[in-house]
Formats: structure tokens, sequence, C-alpha cells
């Protein structure tokens, strides 16, 4: 009898370990299910359209400017020097310069044209005040003058500006 018993435990315990074990496959098929069908939805659904963005902009004629795309920054090295004469004294101006841009196609082109580009840059730095530079307006228009400089010869070069902002990584002047 108390072998009887045993067996019915043994049954029991096997009839329940199964139906755990279903329990826990169908609870993992609805979380694969559902995760696959929130990636599919999140990730690789278009718009009702049918283009993508990137389409979209290849249609528009912007096929290398992305303004939603992450920052690319390229620092222009070596670091620019340029010396003033302000009240019979030599005076310098260090300026490490980063550009931003969202347009992998412009930073090359940075790249190929950094002669051109560092050579109006500088013209541009010498040409300044030496006294305006050390006020906070003086420094912003030097960063928009800049702007203008690189995209300007980007525009002349490539048919586009790409970047989006100048960045004074380091701004000496002594």
């Amino acid at each position: 009898m108390a072998e009887d018993g045993l067996d019915v435990g043994e049954e029991g315990g096997k009839k329940g370990g199964k139906k755990k074990l279903i329990i826990i496959v169908v609870a993992l098929l609805l979380v694969l299910g559902g995760g696959g069908a929130a990636a599919f939805f999140l990730l690789g659904g278009e718009d009702e359209s049918g283009a993508s963005a990137e389409e979209s902009a290849e249609m528009s004629g912007d096929a290398g400017a992305s303004a939603t795309g992450p920052a690319i920054y390229l620092e222009l090295d070596p670091a620019f020097v340029v010396d003033f004469i302000v009240a019979n004294k030599q005076r310098y101006l260090q300026l490490n310069l980063t550009v931003k841009s969202r347009d992998q196609v412009q930073i090359d082109a940075i790249k190929i044209h950094m002669p051109l580009i560092r050579n109006s840059l500088v013209l541009l730095f010498a040409n300044q005040n030496f006294d305006e530079l050390q006020t906070l307006e003086g420094k912003i228009a030097l960063k928009t003058a800049s702007i203008e400089s690189i995209n300007g010869i980007l525009t002349q070069e490539t048919g586009s500006g790409g970047v989006e902002d100048v960045l004074f990584t380091n701004f000496v002047m002594q």
C-alpha cells in the first residue's frame, strides 16, 4: 500500500511538471513573438508612402546632406597661430578648431580641400581686431564667419556646404 501511494505521488508530480513545462514554453513563445513583432514595427517598417527617409532625401536632391544623422566631428590640426600688433606690442592668438557636420561626404571634402580651407581661415583670423576678439560677441562673430568661410569653399568645390558648426576647442590670446 505504501508503494501504491508512492506511485500516485510520482504520477501527480510528472503531470504537474509537464503542465509547468507547457506553460513556460507557451509564455516563452508569446514573449518572443511579441518582441519580434515590436522590433519589426519599430525598426523595419516604412512610412505610409512606402519611401524611407533616405529615399525621400535622394528624391529631393539632398542625397549627401542628412540633417538628422549623427554628428561627425573633424579636428583641424595643427592649431592656428596668428600674430597681431596692438599698441606697438606683438600679440598672439592660438586657436584649435573642430568642425561639425552630419554628412560624411562633406567631412571627406573638408579633408581633401584642407589647404584651401586653412588658408582661408588664417586670412580670416589675421584680419580680426584683437580687442574685439576678447569679447563674447567678437568670438561669436568669428565663429559665424568661420562657418561661412568653410561652407563657401565647400559650395565652390562640391556644390553644397555641409558644415553645421565650428567649435573652438582652444582659444588663447596673449
